[in-house]
């Protein structure tokens, strides 16, 4: 087997999605496998796993021995680095399904704290053009006084621009 061959279907990837599915009590409706690359010398493949709840895993495998036989190296949950405790081998599944649940607990609480940073993200609006806006009505009025008055000598120029152009034009025309 090689890095390229894993997919979806490979055994370790069902059997981590199928597990921590279950042990989170949270669907996994985004399963997109990555193109092998170099992590800490090691060549892995990335396999990024999108939680119900907006979480996201990246498991990081990798070929062990020359028994082609795949490892997690890595697990990355929501972009940090997670400490492997345990056994990632889906070989012998109890000590793998204990594996898998250290990593769903882990999801499970830090989910709350997830939430309310998601929550606390605000969505930038446009620009405030004046931030310094008159408080009375006096302010006001003297503020879209100058205002207009800016506008006049821009209609103005506008203006004289564009009879020089037109008299420019009619010059060539009559040529």
């Amino acid at each position: 087997m090689k890095l390229s061959d894993i997919t979806v279907k490979t055994p370790l990837v069902r059997d981590f999605v199928k597990r921590l599915t279950q042990s989170t009590k949270q669907g996994i409706p985004i399963v997109q496998i990555e193109k092998t690359k170099r992590v800490n010398g090691a060549s892995v493949r990335p396999v990024l796993m999108s939680l119900e709840n907006g979480q996201s895993i990246r498991l990081y495998i990798r070929l062990a021995g020359n028994d082609d036989h795949l490892d997690i190296f890595r697990i990355d949950l929501n972009g940090k680095q997670v400490p492997i405790s345990g056994d990632f081998d889906n070989s012998y599944l109890p000590a793998f399904n204990l594996s898998v649940d250290a990593i769903a607990n882990t999801i499970r609480s830090g989910q709350k704290a997830f939430s309310a940073k998601v929550a606390k993200q605000k969505i930038k609006g446009a620009p405030v053009r004046n931030t310094n806006i008159p408080k009375n009505l006096a302010q006001q009025r003297n503020a879209i006084l100058e205002q207009s008055k800016e506008r006049d000598e821009i209609i103005k120029r506008k203006t004289d621009e564009k009879s020089q152009l037109t008299a420019q034009l009619e010059q060539l025309n009559s040529k």
